[in-house]
């Protein structure tokens, strides 16, 4: 956002100075330069923060499970109210 802000600025600041069409046409490329510069050495320098790695847990053998240690699910069971159907505002029946 503030290379295209320097590039608007630098833009307005050159129209205002009045100058011909190739001046202003050789300051931009000079300025849209120095963006590719200035973004080629910061992608140069990489990233700041190295990449985390996810380790992965050492290799554990699974404990063996039994058929006793197995634990059927407890029925799932929803409770739910009866709604009501509701008429428009100017019916509705006082409850």
């Amino acid at each position: 956002m503030l290379e295209v802000a320097f590039l608007i600025a630098l833009a307005i600041g050159v129209g205002v100075a009045e100058l011909s069409a190739t001046a202003i046409i050789a300051v931009m490329a000079l300025a849209w330069l120095l963006i590719c510069l200035f973004e080629l050495a910061v992608w140069a320098e990489g990233p700041r923060f190295p990449a985390l790695q996810r380790r992965t847990p050492a290799a554990e053998e699974p404990d063996e499970v039994t058929p006793t240690d197995t634990v059927e699910p407890a029925a799932i069971t929803e409770i739910r109210e009866t709604e009501q159907p509701r008429g428009r505002f100017w019916r509705r029946r006082a409850s």
